[in-house]
């Protein structure tokens, strides 16, 4: 894109004008002491392109400004934008713009700051598809909000805090939590490592992902409701057959016929309700009767132990008879051992064999339990758990719920269940077709680019760097920072010095637009403000800050030719930039620069506010 900012206005209370120009494909240098306003250009740039905070000083400056404008050239067109001026410390929310490039003697607010924003972040291809994209929102930006014009222009500044800054921070306004969020979020943007088409084509994937899902997941719900289907018909058909409300061989397929024959009057038949009873009576009858018959047949095996241990206490008799010759009998001894022995002999026949008692028990109870075994096939042909209802009302009303139940499935049979396998092809298919650019391979190799050209500054600023001339670049991609690596290592050297931090942040923001520019990205614009480079070696007023002003002097020189040459090699490449630096450093040391151009020297008499124009 082309951008030039062609001038600062400033409309005094007085009704007087003040401007100072600045040149194309310049390094547009204002010079001069310190509390002359230099640094408040940046601050009034900032404030016109809609900031939401501002510190312009009140002193000299806003006390004595009406409004606050610039003059801008963006893609061959003409625009002046112009913001009232802050009232006790608060914004305005008072525009004036002009289409034409118009710059009027008196200023009045003639248009909104979201109609204005509109058309310059048009002119930035900054529209409405460029959001946050899904998943990457913060407590302060919301996912698929509009990027702002604010956000890239994080990328055209590099203040006094920066420039001495040796905390690793490489952007203004990171100590605001909206402007640290966003710049990981449109750092791949602004580069041109991602495009508002790729990501517009990765959020229509990913919401076509998510639809993909979703219908597979109603796929598998519609054929666990097909599973569904089929058992509870299968529950139906049991309770039918539970209640005698159908017959024991009917199935699920002609259910419903066999439920509208019951409601029609179709009645239980008795017979198969009063033949089961019978079963099941004769079932528990026989069970008693084995039950019985087990259990005498235990007790009478007792009665022929106890037998058994009758006859042990006869055994002394046994020994008296075989010992007759020796014991010396009465007259009763003969009579009594003749009746103990028929004794004995009659219990050992009783327990010695099976008497016939066992024999027709034993029987008794195969037999049983035969018939118990037929009864019971016959019970499992019926249905398992027969119930009955207490009146007919309430038969009438369970037979009218299982036949609305089944007039639902015999409607919606699983065969007709409605599947989404024809959306499920069209959402693959879609998907499919959407090519989305891998982003991480050209964001591999624009890092790579961007340690090289980085390269190539260390080499023109090799002296300069001193001890740090030989080391490697590392695009810190995370943090959004430049390291230094020591040679043939590993290892980061923690840098020090001011002066040096100074480079790292010219070298890294060059090589950043360097980037945008070879990438063509469209939302960053070719300008760049830097506030005072040569603070490490002047500081803030203007005075040398060590005793060897040939170095300081050296250095500070080399840190502007490498901008010269960062201008003559965009012209050489038929690219436009402009620069507008903010300096207290004589302008003696830089005639020899081709591309240096020199605005203003600002002293005493001139200043952002000459006196003459507030005498």
């Amino acid at each position: 894109m082309k951008f030039n900012i062609n001038k600062i206005i400033l409309w005094l209370k007085n009704g007087r004008i003040r401007e100072i120009e600045f040149k194309r494909n310049k390094v547009n240098l204002i010079t001069g002491g310190s509390h002359t306003g230099k640094s408040a250009i940046l601050e009034i740039i900032d404030y016109c392109f809609f900031a939401s905070k501002s510190r312009i000083s009140e002193s000299m400056i806003n006390e004595n400004v009406l409004w606050y404008g610039i003059n801008i050239s963006i893609n061959d067109k003409n625009y002046t934008l112009a913001r009232q001026a802050l009232s006790e410390g608060k914004v305005s929310n008072n525009y004036y713009f002009s289409s034409f490039g118009e710059i009027p003697l008196i200023v009045s607010s003639n248009n909104s700051e979201n109609a204005i924003k509109s058309i310059i972040e048009t002119e930035f291809q900054i529209d409405r598809d460029a959001k946050f994209p899904t998943g990457y929102g913060s407590n302060y930006i919301k996912s698929g909000t509009k990027i702002s014009l604010r956000y890239f222009l994080m990328f055209n500044t590099i203040s006094g805090n920066i420039i001495e800054n040796d905390q690793g921070v490489f952007f203004d306004k990171q100590n605001e939590i909206r402007y640290k969020e966003a710049l990981p979020r449109i750092f791949d943007l602004a580069l041109g490592i991602e495009t508002v088409e790729n990501v517009l084509k990765s959020e229509k994937k990913a919401e076509l992902e998510n639809h993909l899902a979703k219908s597979i997941r109603k796929n598998k719900t519609i054929l666990s409701k097909t599973s569904d289907f089929k058992q509870e018909r299968i529950e139906i058909l049991k309770k039918a057959k539970e209640y005698n409300i159908v017959s024991n061989d009917t199935n699920t397929e002609n259910l419903l016929v066999e439920l509208e024959k019951a409601i029609k009057g179709y009645e239980t038949e008795s017979v198969i309700s009063s033949e089961k009873e019978k079963l099941q009576s004769l079932y528990y009858t026989l069970q008693r009767k084995i039950k019985n018959l087990n259990q005498f047949s235990s007790e009478y095996t007792n009665y022929k132990k106890s037998l058994s241990n009758l006859e042990d206490s006869l055994k002394p008799l046994e020994f008296l008879i075989e010992n007759d010759s020796e014991i010396i009998k009465t007259s009763i001894f003969e009579e009594l051992v003749e009746s103990y022995t028929k004794d004995l002999i009659s219990i050992r026949k009783a327990y010695s064999s099976n008497t016939p008692i066992d024999i027709q028990v034993k029987d008794t109870i195969k037999g049983f339990e035969n018939d118990l075994g037929i009864i019971k096939s016959k019970l499992d042909l019926l249905s398992t758990d027969n119930k009955s209802f207490e009146n007919e009302r309430e038969k009438y009303f369970f037979l009218g719920q299982i036949k609305s139940k089944l007039e639902i499935f015999s409607t919606n049979s699983s065969s007709s269940f409605p599947t989404y396998d024809e959306e499920i092809r069209d959402l693959q298919e879609e998907i499919m077709q959407l090519v989305v650019v891998n982003t991480e391979e050209k964001r591999e190799l624009t890092i790579k680019l961007t340690e090289e050209i980085i390269s190539e500054y260390m080499v023109e600023s090799e002296k300069a760097l001193s001890n740090y001339s030989t080391y490697q670049p590392v695009f810190d991609y995370k943090n959004k920072a430049l390291l230094l690596r020591k040679p043939k290592t590993s290892y980061i050297e923690n840098v020090g010095s001011s002066s040096n931090h100074m480079f790292l942040q010219l070298f890294f923001s060059l090589a950043i637009h360097e980037v945008i520019f070879q990438n063509k990205s469209p939302f960053v614009a070719p300008f760049l403000i830097i506030d005072q480079p040569s603070r490490p070696y002047y500081g803030t007023n203007g005075k040398r800050k060590t005793n060897d002003p040939q170095s300081d002097d050296y250095k500070i020189t080399k840190a502007f030719e490498l901008l010269d040459n960062f201008i003559h090699t965009r012209k050489s490449n038929t690219g436009n930039f402009q620069m507008i630096v903010l300096e207290h450093i004589p302008v003696e040391a830089l005639s020899h620069l081709n591309n240096i151009h020199i605005v203003e020297e600002f002293h005493d008499g001139n200043a952002l506010i000459p006196k003459v124009l507030i005498e």
